[in-house]
């Protein structure tokens, strides 16, 4: 039997990879980068204007962190594989989305086609939402608040399993020991 290395498919299992879908895909990825480079760019230069003055490792530490947080921003081959691209393109090109407080979702409403749920927090969403701005000519941290304040998924908040008793007083020992002794003149002086 020849060596036969495991990454090489086996030629007797359907392809299961389509693709169609896989060229769509990359020039997402390449346009959403597109969107992306004027602020990158600038954003590496200002990084590096910072830092140039920095000990060595301090400076490529840096870098590396700016070159991280772009690359945060950026869509991924491998962990957005599964990337709706309907609903990325939705949100990237600022169509009309409606938001279904029901469901917690927002939808996108195409005529003749069935309505597109696009749900806030996942890379749809956020990755919709950071080419939109990039778009729009906004600075890296600009866009970065951005996709990390809303473009999140919102939790609901839970009410608190019992009702908190307040009560009032300090925990400070001098204002104790003062509310004390007016407590004590008060009454003395009622006597």
């Amino acid at each position: 039997m020849p060596d036969v290395p495991a990454s090489m498919p086996d030629p007797h299992e359907p392809m299961s990879v389509d693709v169609d879908r896989l060229v769509e895909l990359a020039a997402e990825i390449e346009r959403h980068r597109y969107l992306l480079r004027s602020a990158a760019d600038d954003y590496r230069w200002r990084t590096a204007r910072q830092v140039e003055y920095l000990d060595p490792p301090d400076r490529d530490m840096r870098l590396a962190h700016a070159e991280r947080l772009i690359e945060a921003l950026m869509i991924d081959p491998v962990r957005h594989i599964d990337l709706d691209l309907d609903a990325y393109r939705a949100v990237r090109d600022g169509a009309p989305i409606d938001f279904d407080a029901e469901h917690r979702t927002y939808v996108l409403r195409r005529p003749g086609r069935d309505p597109l749920p696009v749900r806030p927090g996942l890379p749809e969403h956020r990755l919709g939402v950071i080419a939109r701005l990039a778009g729009l000519g906004l600075r890296l941290e600009q866009i970065q608040v951005v996709a990390l304040t809303t473009a999140q998924v919102v939790e609901r908040p839970r009410p608190p399993a019992t009702t908190p008793q307040v009560s009032r007083g300090t925990t400070k020992a001098s204002r104790r020991i003062e509310l004390a002794r007016r407590q004590g003149r008060e009454f003395q002086a009622g006597n």
